[in-house]
């Protein structure tokens, strides 16, 4: 099965974000099982190793004013002309998209081409929402710029739902159910296809947790504290600024006690008990040498893949109900969930609290952490699901 995957804002290899490494892991499964990939990605993000996997072609992202304007593809001629390129010499017989834009294009180019490719729709998040929410915390765009993004691309997500795609990928049944009520679906049209992780090897990774804390110059007796994501996404910045802000302060006297932070765009510093490691190479080694990972997400849309990287280790997690949004998890089981009002609800330092004074608990609910993850969020299982889908949708 040929089939055309086009990300939005992102490339194929080295993920960065949650929704970049569902992307490359999805595809990757597809292609383990005997699919041919054919990858079509901005000349922002496109990489040389990304030819080693599949059959590479990239175009030029509209641009403006300093603005990357990838959401307008339907309008890009650079973009149209390598779709059509890749229609004609490819015959991809699916197109797997991770964002409205795009779509109406390649439908039309289908129709012109007489092309029976089928249009799968990756949601992510449902983007309008993930944009408005988004906005709402983010000072980079002016009012008249966020108004009117949200306009269109609420606009394009219903067109593309409604009457382009053939199908849609939705992350969660909480997803799901906002697409088949929002834009009147029936059921079969959508598919939950969660996000998920690989799980390591925990033997190994305890096997080196001295090893990480001698190399980060760590006191073997602190109790580690973690957090991590893209310091460029809004959501994630602004949690981290509740951790150093008003987390952190609340445990300056316990001297025992480091919250570790770190991910891409992350500045490096150590401030009394916060510490910034910058973009992290080794993720599973970081965060297996914590005792507790804490997401007070207050706002983004979409499951949060950060909290499957914690329960892949066996981490015990306190996030709020933001952070675990999709997720089939349940309180005082697989993880510690909290209102998402963190800047003034003391539940959340409480809980922290109650986690370092308990280690049973830690190892309980760190334990059924991983074991749901082991059932239900496995990318090896779930790209087998992809793939069985993709194939009855080809007929």
């Amino acid at each position: 099965m040929n089939i055309l995957a086009i990300p939005t804002t992102f490339g194929f290899s080295h993920p960065i974000s949650g929704s970049q490494n569902r992307f490359s892991n999805l595809i990757t499964e597809l292609k383990k099982r005997g699919n041919n990939i054919i990858l079509l990605e901005s000349n922002d993000v496109i990489r040389t190793s990304d030819s080693k996997f599949a059959s590479t072609y990239s175009y030029e992202d509209l641009k403006i004013f300093n603005r990357n304007l990838s959401i307008f593809k339907d309008f890009n001629l650079n973009f149209i002309n390598k779709v059509s390129f890749i229609l004609k010499n490819e015959d991809p017989n699916l197109v797997q998209i991770t964002h409205p834009s795009g779509a109406v294009i390649i439908k039309l180019l289908c129709i012109l081409k007489k092309k029976k490719t089928k249009i799968v729709y990756d949601a992510h998040n449902v983007e309008s929402d993930f944009i408005n929410e988004t906005f709402s915390i983010c000072s980079k765009y002016s009012k008249i710029e966020m108004f009117l993004v949200y306009k269109y691309t609420a606009l394009l997500e219903k067109i593309v739902c409604k009457f382009i795609v053939d199908h849609i990928l939705s992350v969660s049944d909480q997803d799901k159910t906002i697409f088949l009520h929002r834009y009147c679906l029936s059921p079969e049209k959508v598919s939950v296809i969660p996000s998920g992780v690989h799980l390591p090897d925990l033997s190994v990774l305890k096997s080196n947790i001295n090893l990480i804390k001698k190399d980060l110059g760590l006191d073997p007796s602190k109790f580690i504290i973690v957090f991590h994501g893209a310091f460029s996404h809004p959501p994630n910045k602004r949690a981290f600024e509740i951790i150093k802000n008003y987390i952190a302060p609340q445990f300056k006297e316990n001297s025992n006690v480091l919250f570790l932070v770190g991910g891409s765009g992350f500045p490096e510093f150590h401030e009394n008990n916060v510490r910034s490691l910058g973009f992290i190479k080794d993720l599973y080694g970081i965060i297996s040498i914590a005792d507790i990972a804490i997401v007070p997400l207050t706002h983004g849309a979409g499951t949060k893949l950060k909290i499957f990287d914690y329960f892949s280790v066996g981490l015990p997690v306190i996030t709020t109900k933001k952070g675990i949004e999709g997720i089939n998890a349940i309180n005082n089981e697989h993880v510690i969930i909290v209102d998402n009002n963190v800047d003034s609800n003391v539940e959340l330092v409480n809980s922290i609290k109650y986690l370092i004074d308990n280690e049973s608990e830690r190892k309980r609910i760190g334990e059924n952490a991983r074991k749901l993850a082991e059932e239900k969020y496995d990318f090896k299982s779930i790209g087998g699901k992809l793939n069985v889908l993709y194939r009855n949708i080809k007929r």
